[in-house]
């Protein structure tokens, strides 16, 4: 606006001054012709619009994102390069730092432990290792004897012979003698029912015999009872005679009836005799017509099944102790000697340097880690790149925060520039750098400050269809009053 107001103002003395020049003259008389004089328009000042900025700021945001653990200055305060302003939670950022130095402790121990080679307690398990695996392979050779291959053998040659009387059938000699010991039983089931029938027989008759006496025994007593009754009832006493007759007629009573007593005994035992006998003879009978029968009829598949199987276990358990299998266990113990031997020679031998490299760079990653680790703890701290004032703080604890949103204008307020942009390409190009110029300001009217062009940017932008560039001035004289941001005019002489 003040370089439209400026142009205008010298259009309108130019046209002027030419108008004076061309119709002036004296009244009555004729003019006289003047020569026509061309008159160079004067050089005009280049005036734009401007404002006041600080020498030096930085708009400062957080590296990470983050939650605002804490804001360590406020608005106004003074702080120096290098001091913290704002803090993010650092609490799992710390962890990670303790982690990877634990990860680097690790790295480090398992470095020297590899260096250092096997401790002796490994070695002496190594030795162990050895002598057990040579101990196994002595128990194994050692596990076949002469006596165990004579008995398998034996065991074979058994199964063999029994699978082979299955199926030939039985002799002839074991067929006969096998008929012959059923016609033995039979006939002594004969004579058994014979002669035990014969002892019930005679045991019958002597109960009858024996029941007979008693029988009298108790009449002859029962007689002389009676008499004696009869001759007691008579004056006198009854003679000795009588008396010892009735008690030897009473003991005659007693022998009878234990006489019969005794040969109920004697046919109840006689009864029992002849079952148990009859039922031996009859047992005896059945068993051997049971081997009869057992040698006359063909073979059991059922048997003839079992005793294959027998044959077959037989000759593998011959095999087992002589054949491949038994080669088979002898290398098995040879390579666990092997083993055991090569594990100790690996124990015991010193550090190889692939190992020792792999350890370091074990080492130098966890370096990194940790190296890594503390960046990220360091760049949880918004720190003051310049000395400075703090200009304005954007951050409330507990908000979150990241590379994307400002946190803390920081400014140098110990002197200041001016910036413009409002000079079009017409305009720029008659300025240069270290050209003096005047700057006023809008808020002061009594301050008209000297100042010199430090920089002309060399990129222009578009503004509503003009080219602007951008220019600073260096004020050359100190004004306590002037705040940022305050609109100024500069003024280039021309």
């Amino acid at each position: 606006m003040r370089k439209m107001i400026f142009s205008v103002i010298v259009i309108a003395l130019i046209v002027g001054g030419g108008f004076f020049t061309f119709s002036g003259g004296m009244p009555g008389r004729a003019a006289t012709p003047v020569p026509t004089v061309l008159v160079q328009p004067a050089a005009q000042a280049v005036v734009a619009d401007a404002k006041v900025l600080p020498v030096a700021d930085v708009t400062l945001a957080f590296d990470r994102a983050g939650t605002v653990g804490a804001i360590l200055v406020k608005e106004g305060d003074v702080v120096q390069a290098g001091q913290p302003l704002a803090r993010l939670d650092t609490r799992a950022l710390e962890l990670r730092v303790r982690q990877a130095q634990v990860s680097l402790d690790q790295a480090q121990a398992r470095y020297e432990q590899v260096a250092a080679g096997a401790a002796p307690e490994a070695i002496a398990a190594a030795d162990a290792a050895v002598a057990q695996a040579q101990a196994s392979a002595t128990q194994v050779a050692a596990g076949v004897t002469a006596q165990d291959l004579a008995a398998a053998q034996s065991q074979l040659t058994q199964a063999n012979a029994a699978l082979a009387n299955l199926l030939d059938g039985p002799k002839r000699t074991e067929v006969t003698q096998a008929q012959a010991a059923l016609d033995q039983a039979q006939s002594n089931l004969a004579n058994q029912r014979d002669v035990l029938s014969a002892a019930k027989t005679n045991a019958q008759l002597q109960i009858d015999q024996a029941a007979n006496g008693l029988r009298n025994a108790q009449d002859t007593y029962s007689r002389i009872y009676w008499d004696n009754r009869r001759l007691e009832s008579l004056p006198g006493n009854l003679p000795q005679t009588l008396i010892d007759a009735e008690a030897a007629a009473q003991r005659a009573v007693d022998s009878a009836g234990a006489a019969l007593g005794q040969a109920k005994v004697s046919l109840e035992t006689a009864r029992q005799a002849e079952a148990d006998g009859i039922a031996t003879s009859e047992s005896r009978v059945r068993d051997a017509q049971a081997r009869l029968d057992q040698l006359v009829a063909p073979a059991d598949t059922d048997k003839v099944a079992t005793a294959r199987a027998q044959v077959a276990a037989a000759q593998a358990s011959l095999a087992r102790l002589r054949g491949p299998a038994r080669s088979t266990q002898l290398a098995v113990a040879d390579a666990g000697i092997s083993q055991a031997e090569a594990a100790r020679a690996q124990v015991s031998a010193p550090a190889r340097e692939v190992d020792l490299s792999v350890a370091r760079m074990a080492i130098e990653a966890a370096k990194v880690t940790l190296d890594q680790a503390k960046l990220d703890l360091d760049q949880a701290t918004l720190a003051a790149p310049i000395a400075g004032t703090v200009a304005r703080i954007d951050i409330d604890v507990g908000a979150l925060a990241g590379p994307t949103s400002p946190a803390v204008i920081l400014a140098d307020l110990s002197s200041w520039r001016v910036e413009t942009e409002d000079l079009t390409e017409l305009e720029v190009v008659k300025l240069r750098e270290g050209q003096a110029v005047t700057v006023s300001f809008d808020a002061l009217p009594d301050a008209n400050l000297p100042g010199t062009i430090t920089q002309i940017k060399p990129m222009g932008t578009n503004r509503q269809g003009d080219i602007v560039y951008t220019v600073v001035v260096a004020l050359q004289q100190a004004e306590a009053r002037l705040r940022w941001n305050m609109t100024a005019v500069m003024t280039v002489a021309p």
